[in-house]
């Protein structure tokens, strides 16, 4: 979890140093919401739009690392895992659980980082003279964010699903009736 501890200490940095680079710049009230075609049809104070999205980012982080550190006071029935016996037996409970704790941070990660991406967004169309989203680069960052958020559990499936045998080869184990 080193490596996503920071990564997520980076782009709290990052959300910092954007809030008070960015937030004297920008109109009051501004554009908080828009339309499919990128024409902004709600708007916000400037404290209001920072305040959710503060709010927003603490509640996404908290959750899901919340979520990794419960794992490890959670009971295995409780865990639902591929090859769960395997994995969650004593002498590799704690590297299995580690495993997914590091997924699940990877994704709070991801969830961060398209969060603080749109609101970037959010900023340059509220900067630009026009006041349009660029739609063409959100729905990019959006199909990304949909890729790295269903592409996280699937490697975790993948990983979990094969068990190592003799002499480092790996195979499947199929679930007891």
């Amino acid at each position: 979890m080193r490596g996503v501890s920071a990564a997520f200490l980076l782009l709290v940095a990052v959300v910092i140093a954007q809030i008070a680079h960015y937030y004297a710049k920008l109109p009051d009230p501004m554009a908080s919401h828009f339309g499919f075609d990128g024409s902004p049809n709600g708007w916000s104070s400037r404290a209001a739009f920072f305040a959710i999205y503060l709010g927003a980012l603490l509640l996404m982080a908290g959750a899901l690392f919340a979520l990794a550190g419960l794992l490890t006071r959670m009971p295995d029935r409780a865990i639902n895992l591929p090859n769960r016996d395997h994995w969650l037996s004593a002498e590799r409970r704690v590297e299995s659980l580690g495993y997914v704790q590091g997924a699940i941070g990877w994704c709070a990660i991801g969830v961060l980082l398209f969060m603080l991406l749109g609101t970037q967004l959010v900023i340059r169309a509220n900067l630009a003279g026009g006041g349009r989203l660029e739609c063409g680069k959100f729905w990019w960052l959006l199909g990304l964010f949909a890729c790295w958020v269903i592409l996280t559990p699937v490697r975790v499936y993948l990983r979990m699903s094969r068990v190592p045998g003799p002499q480092g080869s790996s195979q499947r184990i199929a679930p007891s009736s």
